[in-house]
């Protein structure tokens, strides 16, 4: 009859093994959920920024096909295609009677703050 012999080698996890990788994993879940919500946050701001742009470009193209424009304040929603967002259009007299300054500002809200983007041009009496 042969006698049992001890086991030697790897006989599988110890709890306290099994506990640990757990832990590990569980961080690392949690570092790239985090990188996942911060990226999607920032694609959103990204988005949110791009959409402005467009509407201060188109805003300050209408004031440029106005040759010289008037001096005064303007102001409105973005429209359909902008519903989030709203503009202002700011012409002020400048030193030199022949140049007007152009300001427009497109402002939308952030969560609770509000972001505003502004675009600056100069125009010449012809």
């Amino acid at each position: 009859m042969k006698k049992a012999r001890p086991l030697t080698g790897f006989q599988g996890f110890t709890l306290l093994e099994v506990m640990i990788a757990l832990a590990i994993l569980a961080l690392v879940g949690v570092a790239f959920l985090r990188a996942q919500a911060g990226s999607i946050r920032l694609l959103d701001e990204s988005n949110q920024i791009s959409l402005a742009t467009l509407l201060a470009r188109e805003k300050m193209a209408e004031l440029e096909g106005m040759g010289f424009p008037e001096v005064g304040k303007n102001s409105g929603p973005g429209g359909e295609a902008h519903p989030s967002l709203r503009w202002e259009q700011v012409v002020t007299a400048t030193e030199l009677p022949a140049i007007r300054q152009a300001l427009v500002r497109v402002l939308w809200k952030d969560g609770t703050r509000e972001r505003t983007l502004e675009l600056v041009a100069y125009f010449a009496q012809k």
